[in-house]
């Protein structure tokens, strides 16, 4: 299959949601690999595992919405309010935590700044490690995928528009 040079990010951006469920499936499960600790509810932590699975799997579908003929069913303002929305959430999320936690290895804010509540033991150094190593950087590149995807999309739209203008 080619993909076409206009629809990459798209793609990507599937891909790269569908990449992040297995580890959110596997922890569901109680698997314990990158843990930093244990949680005090297991039940609560298995429901945020599968509430991210599902999140994850309504992104990567929307990513695909992007690059289909089927998305352009649905309304253009809410697929660029959607995919907008789909860069701007988890690039947020990724400048907060690179901020946060970095203030915190410099020493400027305390531990007590964060709420490790939910733990019932946890190590804080590898927490705030595989955050700033793994899911940050996850965060920040899923974001800047759904940007260029609602750019490419925003374009091929203006594209189709044209050309339909051009046949009246």
């Amino acid at each position: 299959m080619k993909i076409d040079k206009m629809k990459w990010a798209g793609y990507t951006a599937w891909i790269w949601s569908l990449l992040y469920i297995p580890i959110h499936i596997y922890w569901a499960f109680g698997g314990t690999a990158l843990m930093p600790g244990v949680w005090k509810d297991e039940a609560k932590w298995e429901a945020v595992n599968w509430g991210a699975s599902v999140v994850l799997l309504a992104a990567a579908m929307f990513a695909l919405l992007l690059v289909h003929p089927w998305g352009r069913k649905i309304p253009r303002w809410l697929m660029l309010a959607m995919g907008w929305f789909a860069c701007i959430l988890p690039i947020t999320h990724a400048v907060y935590g690179y901020v946060t936690k970095g203030l915190f290895l410099a020493g400027v804010i305390p531990v007590e700044f964060f709420d490790f509540s939910a733990w019932a033991t946890v190590d804080i150094d590898y927490i705030i490690l595989t955050d700033l190593l793994l899911f940050e950087p996850w965060f920040l590149i899923v974001g800047i995928l759904f940007g260029l995807a609602t750019m490419q999309y925003q374009s091929k739209i203006k594209e189709v528009m044209g050309q339909q203008n051009n046949i009246k």
